[in-house]
């Protein structure tokens, strides 16, 4: 049964918001380019080509305010306009982006979308410092097609027909301006086959000074200059033969009007503009992927699929219950050993199993490697980002990105979004100074933040530098006594790191004065909830006069996970193995009292111990006990736990909320004799049982 059109509908319009999304970032890189290089004719090329593709693709799916509004912003992008205003041109490009931005939400939404009237106005006053007063054209134009209409206008010259282009200047003045397009068309249809006309509306905008059209006609040219002067609409017009040779080049038709004897314009083709980034576009032009041969550009593209991923999730959680059923068939093995140790079917039992166990693995990681994304599809966004916020700070600050080649689960990528662009805005506003206060101090007028992203074993680790003046461990301390988070004693026995951990506290913020981009106490606390979520943690380390950097330490995926076993009273819990630092056995007598709290030396450092026996209740004083390392930051604590398991590779389970109303547990899994395993949310479980006071002495 084939799609109804409501189903091919929808679906079109789930690629364009799909596309789209690109087409917006690369228009935001390429206007940022521009802002830096105004004089680069490839930038603006590439320019107007990603916003032809925005409005050609906009107008298939009926978003007619998008698409207007992309046809006026690609009339304004020549190599002209560039020279002359490129400062506002690149300022028009990156407020269009914006409100490009927003009509997309509200198209996806199905809301009205909002007013471009802004933009449009800051066209028209750019366009208006190139026009004399009076009559004449108000927008930039070229004698520029679509591929459809050079086809047909290809076929017109094949078969001999003579074809001319056509561009009408509209009178300023013109009385009857909203029925102009049609007299034009009629003048056109009387003249000839009309091959192409842009714009292709059936009135004509009230900012659109030009319009271009293609004609096959018998007449003489003079016939047809003659017949295309409308009396009171047409202030100006050029009639051109049109050549068979196709061209990459167009000179203005503006030009055409302001000067009889110049040359006659070339037409140009209008390109579809890829959405791939423009450094894989460089890098596809020099590097043919695997298996590509010279048969064309067009094989490059058959090695891309758009996958949804909900649909790699679905696959991802089978290949977590293979796992599953992995485990489960090794414990029956283990089972029927122990039973039948001498059997001789154990060995293929046992070769079976590996066997099996090795196309697993193999099937999993191609699997996670399909989930896998480049960092640099989160970094990218940040150059306008900080280029705004600095802007709107008074400050010149500079954006270095590394290791955006770092390979990262695509749902961790998405939910460190957030976090980022508080730590990247909180640099920003709090931590670069002003140009002034930096040369005062030795500094360079222009700050500079660096995103930096490496993996770390099984983690990533993301780092947020800046060369600011650095946080202020003792403000910091000082505004968590007044807020009531800490006493003064509790403040004095604090170490560096505990000190600034404080400025993850809701409401904190040491700013003199609240801005509109921070400073109200709310954005540090969300970093490290949302960090904790990820079953990560996030570290400060401070270079007073120097700057911050925070590190943001993320497993590279959420779904299968290496843990550590381990059983308190009659439950199994678990731990990532990523956490664990070490194991060791300690007795009674080597726990300690401090304030009232558990403690234990172990070699030249002190650890606080995290009793994990009040998870079910009271613990047990054994004589001897296991205490498993942990890492949380920079910071180590140890849980005290009944008997060790082992290392299982596990499969993460979300829990209900309406099963499990507690932050201490983070997920499950079932391990292959059936034992349902929970897996600890180490920070919640430090910080709710490590604050637990033992009273009375210990030995």
């Amino acid at each position: 049964m084939s799609n109804g059109p409501e189903d091919r509908g929808s679906d079109l319009r789930e690629l364009f918001f799909e596309t789209a999304a690109e087409l917006l970032q690369q228009l935001n890189e390429e206007g940022l380019e521009m802002e830096q290089h105004p004089e680069d004719a490839e930038i603006i090329r590439h320019l107007r080509r990603t916003v032809h593709t925005l409005k050609g693709d906009s107008a298939a799916c009926g978003f007619t305010e998008l698409s207007e509004l992309a046809h006026q912003l690609e009339d304004l992008l020549t190599p002209e306009m560039a020279e002359k205003h490129h400062n506002a041109l690149a300022e028009i490009v990156l407020a269009a982006a914006d409100i490009f931005g927003s009509m997309l939400a509200a198209y996806r939404g199905e809301l009205p979308p909002p007013s471009g009237d802004e933009v449009r106005q800051r066209i028209l006053e750019l366009t208006g410092a190139t026009v004399t007063q009076g009559e004449g054209p108000s927008v930039p134009a070229r004698f520029t097609w679509s591929e459809y209409e050079q086809m047909v206008i290809q076929d017109a010259l094949g078969n001999g027909e003579t074809v001319y282009y056509i561009g009408f200047g509209i009178d300023a003045h013109c009385p009857v301006r909203a029925a102009a397009m049609q007299l034009i068309r009629n003048v056109l249809n009387e003249s000839g086959r009309l091959l192409a006309i842009v714009p292709d509306q059936s009135t004509i905008a009230a900012n659109v000074g030009i319009v271009e059209a293609a004609v096959s006609s018998s007449h003489e040219p003079e016939w047809l200059e003659k017949k295309c002067r409308i009396p009171s609409v047409v202030s100006s017009l050029v009639v051109t033969a049109a050549a068979p040779v196709v061209e990459d080049s167009a000179d203005d038709v503006l030009g055409l009007f302001r000067d009889d004897d110049s040359e006659p314009a070339e037409p140009r083709v209008r390109e579809a503009a890829p959405t791939a980034p423009r450094a894989a576009r460089e890098n596809a032009a020099t590097e043919p992927s695997p298996g590509q041969t010279d048969s064309g550009a067009g094989g490059a593209f058959d090695t891309v699929l758009r996958v949804d991923t909900g649909k790699v999730d679905s696959l991802l959680n089978l290949v977590g219950e293979l796992i599953l059923a992995k485990s489960m068939l090794h414990q029956t093995v283990s089972d029927f050993d122990k039973r039948y140790p001498r059997d001789p079917l154990k060995v293929k039992f046992a070769d079976a199993l590996a066997f099996q166990a090795r196309i697993i693995n193999d099937l999993q990681k191609s699997v996670m490697k399909v989930r896998m994304v480049p960092v640099e599809q989160l970094f990218r966004r940040f150059p306008r980002v900080v280029r705004d916020l600095a802007r709107s700070c008074g400050k010149e600050v500079a954006l270095m990105l590394h290791g955006q080649e770092t390979d990262l689960d695509k749902s961790i990528l998405d939910m460190l979004a957030e976090p980022l662009t508080h730590l990247v805005r909180n640099a920003i506003d709090h931590g670069i100074e002003s140009p002034g206060e930096r040369i005062r101090a030795g500094k360079s007028a222009q700050g500079a933040v660096t995103l930096k992203a490496y993996h770390q074993g099984s983690q990533i680790v993301i780092e947020v530098t800046d060369d600011g003046r650095g946080i202020d461990k003792e403000k910091v301390v000082a505004k968590a006594i007044e807020l009531g988070n800490l006493t003064q004693a509790e403040a004095g026995g604090l170490s560096e790191g505990q000190a600034l951990n404080l400025v993850f506290h809701p409401g904190l913020s040491t700013a003199d004065q609240v801005t509109a981009i921070s400073g109200r106490g709310v954005g540090m606390d969300v970093v490290k909830n949302v960090v904790e979520r990820l079953k990560g943690s996030v570290s400060i380390k401070v270079a007073q006069g120097k700057g911050t950097t925070f590190y943001l330490k993320v497993p590279l995926t959420l779904a299968i996970i290496q843990a550590l076993l381990f059983r308190v009273g009659e439950k199994t819990y678990a731990v990532p193995l990523t956490s664990v630092v070490e194991i060791a056995r300690v007795s009674r007598n080597d726990v300690h009292l401090v304030d009232q709290r558990e403690v234990i030396q172990l070699r030249e450092e002190v650890l606080s111990l995290v009793q994990l026996g009040y998870l079910g209740g009271k613990p047990a004083r054994a004589n001897r006990m296991f205490v498993v390392v942990i890492t949380l930051g920079d910071q180590k604590f140890g849980l005290v736990v009944d008997r060790l398991v082992g290392e299982e590779e596990l499969v993460m389970k979300a829990l209900d909320d309406h099963l499990v109303a507690t932050d201490l547990v983070s997920g499950a899994s079932i391990l292959g004799d059936g034992t349902v395993v929970l897996i600890l949310n180490l920070p919640s479980v430090v910080a709710r049982l490590g604050k637990i006071r033992v009273m009375g002495a210990t030995a």
